[in-house]
C-alpha cells in the first residue's frame, strides 16, 4: 500500500478564524489520526508566524502531529540564525514622546532637530515590531518589520501618494535580502518578484514563485495527496508537476456571482476551473449535492466531483440541557463582521422582533471591518440595549446552547458550518434560504426555519414564534439534534480517508 502525505493549501492559519481555515484544520487533525505525514502549507506572510502556530498546538486546535510550513519562514531560514540586535526606546540624540492609549504595545516617536524622524512600536513582551521611518516632511516612507525574536524579516517602502506599501523586501536571518517584490499602492496585489538566492531568478508574479517553491517541496515527497482550499491557489496546484501527485480542489464558497441564485452567473475563477483546469484535479469536492447539481447544470456531469459536507462532533447532550438552560429571548449569531455576511439584515429584522418582545436581546460574536457600520445602524435603529456586538468567541458550543435560537442572513455560502454547529447542541436555526447549505440542512418548520431571501418581515416573524412558544421551540429542537446523525463523523471521515489515503 503507498504510504501518502496528505497535504492542506491555504493561505494562513490563526486562532480566532471562520469557516475555511477551521475546516482545514479540522480535516488536517482527522487525517492526522491515521497518518503521521500530514501538512499544512501556508503562503501568506505572518509576522508572528511561528508564535501563531505554537498558539495553535497549545490551545489543542490544531493537533501536534500535523506540521505546518510557510513559504515565507521557509525562505527566510535558509541561512544561519543571528541573534538580533536588542531595539531599545532611549535613541541618543532623539527626543522621544510616548504615544497615548497603547498600553499592550508600547509606541513611541522619535524627533531630532524639531523634525519626526521615526516610529517605534514594541510588542507586549517588549521585543521590537516594527519601525517606521519619515522624510523630512513627516511622511512615512518605509517600514521594518520584525518577527518574534527581533530578527527583520520585512522592509515595505511606501507609496509618496497614498502611504501604502509599494515595494517590499524579504531578509534572511542574516540580514540577506532574499527576495523583493513589487506592489500595487492601489489594489494591494503583489506582482513581479526578484528572488536572489539560489539561482537567482524573476518571475511575473508571486504566484509563480510560489508554485515553484511547492514543487521543490513536493520533490521531497513520494506520493504527495495535495487539496487546494482557496480559489487563488487552482491555478498553482493545476500545473504543478509531479509523478504521483494526487490533486483535490474543494469549494468552501459560492460558485454565482451576485444576486448568487442566477445558475448562468458564474464567477471568472469557476469558470476558469470547471472550463479549462478541472481534467487536472483528481477530485473536485462540492460541500453540498445543490451546489454540485448546480455546477452539472451547467458544465455537464463530472466522474470526480464528490460531495463531502462537513459534520458535527459536539457530544450528545441530555435534552434537559438543550430546551430548559437557555435564554428563551436571545438570538445569536457567530460571523466574520464582513458585507458578505449580511449582518444588517438580521439587525434590521430584528427590530421588528423588538418592536413585538422588548426584551429580546441579539448577541453577534466575531471580529471583522464591517464593526462601525453595523454599530452605527444599531444605534440608528435605537437597538442599543438589545443587539451587541461581542467579540469572537472561542466556545461556540456554550454561545449557542444559551440562545433560543440562531440567526443566518448571509448573502451567499458553501455550506454554513455555523447552522450544524447550532443545531447539533439544539438550538434551532432560522436563516434566509440561500445558496448554499441552509436548504441541505435545514427541514422547514421541523428542526429550524427556511425563510425567503430577503424578508425581514418573515424573519422577525420566526424569530418571535421561537422565543414566545416554548412547546414549539422544544419540538425544533429535539429535531434539530438529529442533525449528528445526517451529518456524521463516522461518514465524513470515511468519506474523506477514501480520497486522501
Amino acid at each position: 500500500m503507498k504510504k501518502t502525505t496528505p497535504i492542506i493549501l491555504v493561505n494562513s492559519l490563526d486562532v480566532e478564524r471562520g469557516g475555511i481555515t477551521r475546516a482545514s484544520i479540522k480535516r488536517a487533525n482527522m487525517l492526522s489520526q491515521h497518518n503521521k505525514n500530514v501538512m499544512i502549507i501556508t503562503f501568506a506572510y505572518q509576522q508572528y508566524f511561528n508564535k501563531i502556530i505554537q498558539k495553535l498546538y497549545d490551545k489543542n486546535i490544531l493537533s501536534k502531529h500535523v506540521k505546518v510550513i510557510n513559504f515565507f519562514e521557509e525562505m527566510q531560514l535558509m541561512k544561519k540564525k543571528t541573534k538580533a540586535k536588542k531595539q531599545l526606546v532611549k535613541e541618543k540624540g532623539y527626543t522621544v514622546f510616548p504615544v497615548e492609549n497603547r498600553k499592550k504595545e508600547p509606541s513611541y516617536r522619535y524627533y531630532k532637530n524639531g523634525l519626526y524622524i521615526m516610529y517605534k512600536r514594541f510588542n507586549a513582551e517588549g521585543c521590537i515590531k516594527f519601525i517606521d521611518y519619515m522624510d523630512e516632511t513627516g511622511k512615512r516612507v518605509r517600514r521594518e518589520e520584525y518577527n518574534e525574536n527581533g530578527i527583520l524579516a520585512r522592509t515595505r517602502h511606501m507609496d509618496s501618494t497614498n502611504n501604502k506599501p509599494r515595494f517590499d523586501q524579504y531578509f534572511d536571518t542574516s540580514g540577506n535580502c532574499i527576495f523583493s517584490v513589487y506592489v500595487n499602492p492601489k489594489s494591494d496585489n503583489e506582482g513581479r518578484v526578484v528572488r536572489f538566492i539560489h539561482q537567482p531568478k524573476e518571475f511575473t508574479s508571486l504566484s509563480k514563485c510560489q508554485q515553484e517553491w511547492l514543487e521543490s517541496v513536493l520533490q521531497r515527497i513520494k506520493y504527495p495527496v495535495v487539496s487546494s482550499e482557496l480559489r487563488k491557489f487552482t491555478p498553482m496546484l493545476a500545473n504543478v508537476q509531479h509523478k504521483n501527485i494526487k490533486k483535490i480542489e474543494v469549494i468552501h464558497s459560492s460558485h454565482l456571482q451576485k444576486p448568487f441564485n442566477d445558475n448562468s452567473m458564474i464567477k471568472p475563477a469557476y469558470q476558469s476551473l470547471f472550463k479549462e483546469l478541472a481534467s487536472n484535479f483528481d477530485y473536485i469536492v462540492f460541500l453540498t449535492n445543490e451546489q454540485k447539481q448546480d455546477v452539472e447544470k451547467v458544465y455537464g456531469a463530472n466522474s470526480n466531483f464528490r460531495v463531502i459536507p462537513h459534520s458535527t462532533s459536539i457530544k450528545e447532550e441530555r435534552k434537559t440541557k438543550n430546551t430548559l438552560n437557555y435564554n428563551p429571548y436571545l438570538a445569536v449569531t457567530l460571523a466574520r463582521l464582513h458585507e458578505v455576511k449580511r449582518l444588517e439584515e438580521a439587525i434590521r429584522a430584528f427590530r421588528l422582533v423588538v418592536d413585538k418582545l422588548p426584551k429580546a436581546q441579539y448577541y453577534i460574536y466575531g471580529n471583522g471591518n464591517s464593526k462601525e457600520e453595523l454599530q452605527a445602524l444599531i444605534k440608528n435603529l435605537k437597538l442599543q440595549n438589545n443587539v451587541f456586538l461581542k467579540s469572537y468567541t472561542n466556545s461556540p458550543q456554550t454561545t449557542y446552547r444559551n440562545a433560543a435560537c440562531s440567526i443566518l442572513t448571509s448573502r451567499q455560502e458553501g455550506f454554513a458550518m455555523v447552522i450544524t454547529e447550532s443545531m447539533a447542541v439544539g438550538t434551532p436555526v432560522i436563516s434566509y434560504n440561500i445558496k448554499y447549505g441552509p436548504k441541505d440542512i435545514i427541514t422547514d418548520g421541523i428542526d429550524g426555519h427556511l425563510v425567503e431571501d430577503g424578508s425581514r418581515q418573515a424573519l422577525a416573524k420566526k424569530i418571535i414564534d421561537v422565543m414566545e412558544n416554548e412547546k414549539y421551540r422544544k419540538n425544533l429542537s429535539t429535531n434539530a439534534l438529529k442533525v449528528k446523525k445526517t451529518f456524521s463523523e463516522k461518514r465524513y471521515n470515511r468519506n474523506w480517508l477514501e480520497l486522501y489515503l
